[in-house]
């Protein structure tokens, strides 16, 4: 399936991609070189400078939100989720959601997660973003980088 042919992907699309921003290249960040949030340490072939914004759009939606099964979790906490893949990785974006949803940490988006994300009430979905937070507060990173990581979070109230 197309990305333009996902509703929901679509809808949180201009959301990311204003969040990422451009062409950036600052070496105190762990992703690197990136534009439109896609890193050159993760994308070493690519073009990163020269990417277009088709591009990152498919790639977004091929390598993080199908890859992760984005679509078979409920909105808005399926954009939450898809976020963090993109923003912390998806190992951390699946621990994440494991421990919100109160199944097993194993690692793994299975049949037990997927019906526990489905139990959990629309209410309960901002328990991802704070549990995000916290994760965010363990790292390194958190002085320099916490306001706007912060800002992130709330930006996706806006969904």
């Amino acid at each position: 399936m197309n990305y333009q042919q996902d509703p929901i992907f679509c809808r949180m699309l201009p959301l990311l991609l204003s969040m990422e921003g451009g062409y950036v290249n600052d070496p105190a960040d762990p992703g690197g070189e990136t534009n439109f949030g896609i890193s050159k340490r993760s994308y070493p072939n690519l073009d990163i400078a020269n990417l277009t914004i088709e591009q990152a759009c498919n790639i977004y939606y091929t390598d993080f939100w199908i890859k992760n099964q984005c679509s078979a979790v409920p909105f808005p906490l399926s954009c939450y989720y898809f976020d963090t893949c993109v923003n912390q990785g998806s190992a951390a974006a699946v621990h994440i959601l494991q421990q919100t949803v109160g199944v097993t940490q194993d690692g793994v988006v299975g049949p037990a997660t997927l019906t526990a994300c489905g139990r959990l009430s629309a209410a309960q979905y901002y328990l991802y973003n704070v549990n995000r937070l916290v994760h965010y507060m363990s790292l390194q990173e958190w002085g320099k980088y916490g306001h706007g990581w912060t800002n992130r979070l709330l930006h996706l109230s806006s969904l």
